[in-house]
C-alpha cells in the first residue's frame, strides 16, 4: 500500500508517534509549573533526549515498513545528523508548548521550525539507509514532502497547545494520541512519496523473526514508556497538588516562611519573606545561601545593628542561625519589629519563621510612654493632691473658724446654757450651726444641713451663715429671714443646691422662741418636769432651690429648765456594717435614757451612742448637735416693758400715738429730753407712710409702732403693708439752693438720719420695717427712775380708732396772733407738724393778704417742730417774697434750733433767739 510492505512496522512507527507525543506534552506541562525555576533547562533537556530519540525511532521503524530492497548505507554522520534534529525537533515541541500556548503567531512559527526539522531529521535518515544513488533528485517530491511534514508539525504544536488550554479535563493518552497522529502523519506523507512516487521500490519483507522481533521491542519500549510517564504523571501531579496546597498554605500566613537545607540553601519561601530580604536587582531565589541572603541586607542598611560593622553582625547571625536557641528579635532601619524563630528539621536543614511585631512593639512602647506619662501624672496629682490636702485644711480652719466654738457661750448670761459640736465626714462640710446675741436680750440661733458634702457644700454653707447673721441683726422675724436668705441663694443657683435650716430667735426676758423650720429635721424639746417630745411645729421648703417663697414662723414659750436639742441628718441616718439607720426612735430613747446634768455631757451621750452605733463603718455625713437649756431671768425690780401700738392710716391718729409713746418714753428720766425728737420723728415717718404706701387704695391699713428702751438706747419700729418703699435710699435735699430750685421731698428723712444714731430698713414678708435708734445721753437704765409696774399694760399692742373728725387739743387754739406795732406776731401752740401745720399756714397767708408786710413767727410755744412745719415757712417766706414783705423766726427749744439749723442757712438767716431781736430784725430789713 503506496510502497509499504510491513505494515506491522508501519503500525509500529505509528505508536511511536503517540509516544512521542505523550512524552512532550508530559514533559510541557511540568515546565509549566509556577515553582519550576532554573529546573526548566533540566525539563528541557530530558524532553529533547527523549521526544527526539522517539521522533528518530519513528522515522527509522517507518523507513524499515517500505522493505527498500538495497542494502542499507553505513553512513554515520548522516544518522548523527536525523538523530540531532530529531531532538531538536522534541526541544521545539516541549518549549512551544510549555511556553507559549497563548501567542498563535509563535505556535505557528515554532511549529514551521518544527517542520524543518523534522524534514531534515527525515531525509538525513532516509540518506543514512539508503545509497544517495537509489534516491531520485525531484525537486517537487523533495518540496512536497517537506511542505506536508511543516504543515503536520504546525498542526501537531497547535492540537498540543490547544489541548492543554482548552481541554484540562483530558487525560494526557488522549492528548497524546490527536498530537501522535500529526507526528507519524509527517513522516508518512515524507515516506509515501519517496517510495509510492519515486523509482525506488519496496522489496522483499526482511526476515520475520527480526522483523517481529523490531517490532515487538518497538511497541515494548513504547508500552513500557507509556506505563512508566503514566505513573510518573500521575505521582508528579499528586506531588504538584501537594507543592501548590503546602505554597497556597505558605503563603496565607501572615508571617515570612523559609526552609534552608542542610547546605544552608534557600528551598523554599513565602512572598513575604522574598519582600523582606529582597532589594532592587536582587531577588531572593531557592538557591540563595543564607549568609548571602542576610549580608545583602546589612550591606544595604536594612538593620540598625548591622550599621556599624557588617561583619561582626553578620557572624553573629550566622551563629545564631546554626544553633538556634529561642526567638530573636531583629530591628529594621524602616521602623518594622521581626521576631524570628528558627528550629532544624531532620535532615539537617532550618525552618525560619518570622513575624511582624511593629504593631506589638508600638504597642509595648505606647504603653511605657503611658506609664511614664502616667508616672508624671501620678506625681502630678501627688502634688496636687498634696496642695489640695493642704487648702483643705485651711478650708476647715476657716470653716470652723466660722462656727462658734468658745464655750461656755455666753458665760455672763446666766439665762442660757448653749452648746454645739459639729463633725464633718470629710475635711469639710455642709453642715452649719451659729449662735449670737442680736441685742442684749434676743439669742438667735440657727442650724442647718447644705445638700452633699464636701467644698461646694461648704461654700453654700458660708454663703448661708453670713446671709442668715447679717441679715438677723436688723430683722426680728425668723421667717423674714428665711425669706431673704432664701430669696438671695435661689439666684443664678444653676446647681440648684439647697440647706435645710432651722431658725429660732428666743427673747430671754420672757422665754418667747420666734422659729422657722424650713425643711429641717424637728427638734426635741424637753420640759423642766418632763421628757424629750418632737416640736412638729410649721414646717416650710427647703432654701435655696426656688425664689419667692413666703416662709412661717411658729411661737413656743419657754420656761425655766425646758431644754431644745437641734441636730442634722447625720444623727439619725448614722449607719453600721449590716446599713442599719440610727433612726430617730433610737435618738429619742437616748435623749429620754440621759441622765446628764448639763447640755455638753447631753449631746456626749448622743455623740457617743451614735459611734457605738456604727462601731467602724465609714461616716456618710456631717454631724451636727446644738442643745440649748433656758434657765428665765432673775427676779428684779425692772418690769420688762414693751410700746405696742397699732393705728389706720389716717393722718388724724398720729398725735394720739406720738401722745402715747410720750408717756411711755417719759417713765425714764435719761429719755426725757428725747420726747421732741421722738414726736418730730414719729410725725415725719408716719405721715410719709400714710400718704404714701398705699396709693390709689381707699381700703384701710394698719400700722404697726413698737418702742423699747434698752439701758442706753431707745428704739422704735414703724411696720406697714404697703408697696415696698426704702426710705433710705432717697437723696438729702440740696440745702444750697434757693427756695424755687429745691425739689420737694426728703426732708423729713434727712432730719430723722440726722437727728438719730441709727437708722434701717428691711423688707420683711411684704411688708417694710424701718427701725431708728437714739442713744440716751445719761447712764444705764439701771439709773433711771423705776416705771410703775402698774402702767405697764397700757403700754402694750392697742388699735387706735380711725378718727371721725379732728378734735381740738383740750379746747386750745392751735395759732394765736398780735400785733406789735407794725409787726404781726403769729405763734403757733404746742407743736408744729402735720395736724397743726395746715392752720399756721392758713393764718399766716390770711395775713399776708391782708397786706401785712411784717411778720415774727414766734417757735417758743412749740415742743417740736417737723418737716411738714418747715415746709409751710417756706411756703410762707416765697408768698413774703413776692409781696416784698419780710419774716423773722424767733424763739424756741433746743430741738427746735437743731431741726432749723439741719435745714440750712436760709432758715438760720431768718431766725432771731429772742422775741425783741426778732422785731429789731424786721424793722432793720424794711
Amino acid at each position: 500500500m503506496l510502497g509499504m510492505c510491513d505494515p506491522l512496522l508501519g503500525i509500529s512507527s505509528m505508536l511511536l508517534g503517540g509516544a512521542a507525543a505523550y512524552v512532550i506534552l508530559s514533559i510541557a506541562e511540568r515546565m509549566r509549573a509556577p515553582d519550576q525555576g532554573s529546573v526548566r533547562f533540566r525539563w528541557l533537556t530530558i524532553g529533547a533526549v527523549a521526544a527526539g530519540l522517539e521522533i528518530w525511532a519513528i522515522h527509522y521503524i517507518g523507513n524499515l515498513a517500505f522493505c527498500p530492497q538495497v542494502s542499507a548505507a553505513q553512513d554515520s554522520a548522516l544518522a548523527v545528523l536525523s538523530l540531532v534534529s530529531a531532538g531538536a525537533t522534541g526541544a521545539v515541541a516541549v518549549y512551544l508548548i510549555s511556553s507559549h500556548i497563548n501567542s498563535r503567531m509563535r505556535l505557528v512559527s515554532g511549529g514551521m521550525l518544527m517542520g524543518a526539522c523534522m524534514s531534515l531529521t527525515h531525509f538525513a535518515s532516509m540518506m543514512a539507509v539508503h545509497q544517495p544513488i537509489d534516491l531520485e533528485n525531484d525537486l517537487m517530491v523533495v518540496v512536497l514532502s517537506t511542505v506536508g511534514i511543516v504543515a503536520l508539525s504546525v498542526i501537531g504544536i497547535v492540537i498540543g497547545a490547544w489541548n492543554i488550554t482548552t481541554y484540562r479535563n483530558w487525560r494526557v493518552t488522549e492528548k497524546a494520541s490527536a498530537m501522535g497522529i500529526a507526528l507519524s502523519g509527517s513522516h508518512f506523507i515524507g515516506m509515501i512519496p519517496t517510495y509510492g512516487l519515486s523509482a525506488i521500490r519496496p522489496g522483499a519483507p526482511p526476515p520475520g523473526i527480526e522483523v517481529d522481533l523490531l517490532a515487538v521491542v518497538a511497541v515494548s519500549l513504547s508500552t513500557l514508556l507509556a506505563i512508566i510517564d503514566r505513573q510518573v504523571t500521575a505521582a508528579s501531579s499528586l506531588a504538584r497538588d501537594s507543592h501548590a496546597r503546602l505554597i497556597e498554605a505558605i503563603e496565607s500566613v501572615p508571617q515570612w516562611f523559609a526552609l534552608f537545607d542542610a547546605e544552608d540553601r534557600l528551598v523554599i519561601c513565602n512572598r513575604k519573606y522574598r519582600e523582606v530580604m529582597s532589594g532592587v536587582g536582587a531577588e531572593v531565589q531557592p538557591g540563595d545561601t543564607f549568609e548571602s541572603i542576610i549580608r545583602r541586607i546589612a550591606e544595604r542598611g536594612d538593620i540598625d545593628a548591622a550599621l556599624v560593622n557588617v561583619e561582626s553582625w553578620v557572624k553573629q547571625r550566622l551563629e545564631m542561625h546554626h544553633n538556634p536557641q529561642g526567638p530573636y528579635i531583629q530591628y529594621r532601619s524602616n521602623g518594622e519589629w521581626l521576631q524570628i524563630s528558627e528550629k532544624r528539621t531532620h535532615d539537617g536543614g532550618i525552618v525560619a519563621i518570622a513575624t511582624d511585631i511593629t504593631a506589638l512593639k508600638n504597642a509595648e512602647q505606647a504603653a511605657e510612654d503611658a506609664n511614664a506619662r502616667l508616672a508624671d501624672s501620678l506625681a502630678v496629682v501627688e502634688a496636687a493632691k498634696a496642695r489640695m490636702q493642704e487648702e483643705l485644711n485651711v478650708g476647715r480652719d476657716i470653716q470652723r473658724s466660722m462656727l462658734p466654738r468658745v464655750f461656755p457661750a455666753f458665760p455672763d448670761r446666766k439665762e442660757i446654757e448653749l452648746y454645739a459640736v459639729l463633725e464633718p465626714a470629710l475635711e469639710i462640710g455642709g453642715d452649719l450651726y451659729d449662735f449670737f446675741m442680736v441685742d442684749d436680750h434676743r439669742l438667735c440661733f440657727v442650724i442647718g444641713d447644705v445638700a452633699g458634702n464636701g467644698v461646694p457644700a461648704a461654700l453654700f454653707m458660708a454663703m448661708t451663715k453670713i446671709m442668715v447673721k447679717t441679715r438677723a441683726t436688723s430683722d426680728p422675724s425668723p421667717a423674714s429671714i428665711v425669706t431673704h436668705v432664701n430669696d438671695a441663694l435661689s439666684a443664678d443657683n444653676d446647681s440648684c443646691m439647697f440647706v435645710t435650716l432651722y431658725l429660732g430667735i428666743l427673747n430671754l426676758r420672757d422665754g418667747t422662741l420666734l422659729a422657722t423650720n424650713a425643711g429641717h429635721n424637728p427638734p426635741l424639746l424637753k420640759r423642766q418636769d418632763g421628757q424629750f417630745e418632737w416640736l412638729t411645729g410649721i414646717d416650710g421648703p427647703m432654701v435655696g432651690p426656688m425664689a419667692g417663697i413666703a416662709f412661717k414662723e411658729t411661737t413656743i414659750q419657754l420656761g425655766p429648765g425646758d431644754e431644745l436639742f437641734l441636730y442634722t441628718d447625720g444623727v439619725t441616718e448614722a449607719d453600721n456594717r449590716r446599713r442599719e439607720l440610727f433612726g430617730n426612735d433610737r435618738l429619742k430613747r437616748v435623749l429620754t435614757q440621759s441622765r446628764a446634768v448639763s447640755v455638753v455631757d447631753r449631746l456626749g451621750e448622743v455623740m457617743n451612742a451614735v459611734r457605738s452605733f456604727a462601731v467602724d463603718a465609714p461616716q456618710a455625713d456631717d454631724i451636727t448637735m446644738l442643745g440649748l437649756r433656758y434657765h428665765g431671768v432673775a427676779p428684779s425690780g425692772v418690769a420688762t416693758r414693751v410700746f405696742r401700738r397699732t393705728m389706720p392710716n389716717q393722718l388724724a391718729v398720729i398725735p394720739d400715738l406720738q401722745m402715747a409713746f410720750e408717756q411711755y418714753v417719759a417713765q425714764w428720766d435719761a429719755a426725757k429730753p428725747l420726747i421732741p425728737t421722738f414726736n418730730m420723728a414719729l410725725d415725719d415717718l408716719l405721715n410719709n407712710v400714710v400718704q404714701y404706701a398705699f396709693p390709689n387704695d381707699p381700703t384701710e391699713h394698719h400700722i404697726e409702732v413698737e418702742g423699747e428702751v434698752r439701758d442706753t438706747w431707745v428704739i422704735f419700729t414703724i411696720t406697714d403693708d404697703g408697696i415696698p418703699f426704702n426710705p433710705l435710699t432717697v437723696a438729702p435735699p440740696d440745702l444750697s439752693l434757693l427756695l424755687h430750685e429745691r425739689e420737694i421731698g426728703g426732708l423729713g428723712i434727712h432730719l430723722v438720719r440726722s437727728m438719730f444714731d441709727e437708722v434701717s430698713y428691711h423688707r420683711n414678708v411684704g411688708r417694710n420695717v424701718l427701725t431708728v435708734k437714739k442713744k440716751l445721753a445719761s447712764g444705764p437704765s439701771s439709773a433711771m427712775k423705776p416705771p410703775d409696774k402698774t402702767g405697764i399694760r397700757a403700754f402694750e399692742v392697742e388699735r387706735l380708732p380711725s378718727p371721725l373728725r379732728e378734735r381740738p387739743r383740750n379746747g386750745e387754739k392751735s395759732v394765736d396772733s398780735r400785733r406789735s406795732g407794725t409787726v404781726m406776731i403769729v405763734t403757733p401752740q404746742t407743736r408744729f407738724d402735720t395736724n397743726s401745720a395746715p392752720e399756721v399756714e392758713r393764718i399766716l397767708l390770711d395775713h399776708i393778704g391782708q397786706g401785712e408786710r411784717q411778720i415774727v413767727l414766734d417757735l417758743s410755744r412749740i415742743s417740736y417742730i417737723s418737716s411738714i412745719g418747715l415746709r409751710v415757712i417756706l411756703k410762707v417766706l416765697m408768698a413774703m417774697t413776692r409781696t416784698d414783705g419780710n419774716i423773722v423766726l424767733c424763739g424756741g427749744n433746743d430741738h427746735v434750733r437743731t431741726v432749723l439749723r439741719l435745714s440750712g442757712a436760709l432758715m438760720m438767716s431768718l431766725y432771731a433767739s429772742t422775741l425783741e431781736e426778732a422785731l429789731s430784725k424786721v424793722h432793720a430789713a424794711r
